[in-house]
């Protein structure tokens, strides 16, 4: 079943398309996310990059991360037995939501997914403008972007959770660490 409360690092295999053609992708990239989910029913999930991933593997995320870009989706459905939930983004924050990062106004979903780890697929199109109120760097949706504006784009993303030292899910074991053995 999956948690209704965690945060979590996850190696992402990153898509960027057109706005207008999101089936037509314009480059790729590997990227740490963090995911956190939360809420009295688990209802709100976000999904931060937190830099681009270094190591051809990547199996463990670096200690340092810390949220960049965020998008953020509320539950529109879950299943325990296929121990899905999905969630459709937002282009304006509920209430009073403060996150860490630069909140992305965006349409599409997120799929997550707990089948022995936990995995991530979303879908995702934003269009917007950039500014700046209080010394912090905010970005204010645009229903309708004019045509092939560099702030409008579509992302295909696919992530796989990472062991992290700042992660959590309650009632879970602490992710398994590599042993370090010194030779001398």
């Amino acid at each position: 079943m999956l948690a209704k409360a965690l945060v979590i690092a996850m190696a992402a295999d990153i898509a960027r398309s057109d706005y207008a053609k999101p089936t037509l992708i314009r480059s790729r990239s590997r990227e740490w996310l963090i995911a956190c989910r939360w809420g009295p029913e688990g209802e709100y999930l976000s999904i931060a990059t937190a830099g681009p991933i270094t190591e051809p593997l990547a199996l463990v995320a670096p200690q340092v991360i810390a949220p960049i870009h965020c998008l953020v989706g509320v539950l529109v459905s879950e299943s325990e037995s296929q121990s899905t939930s999905t969630f459709l983004l937002v282009r304006q924050l509920p209430g009073a939501i403060e996150l860490a990062g630069t909140f992305f106004p965006a349409d599409g979903y997120v799929l997550l997914q707990d089948h022995g780890d936990i995995h991530l697929v979303c879908k995702a199109r934003y269009s917007h403008s950039c500014g700046w109120l209080d010394g912090k760097e905010i970005r204010k949706d645009i229903p309708d972007p004019a045509p092939y504006s560099a702030e409008a784009m579509s992302w295909h993303i696919e992530a796989t959770r990472r062991d992290w030292i700042g992660e959590f899910i309650p009632g879970s074991r602490p992710p398994e660490r590599l042993a370090i053995r010194a030779t001398g």
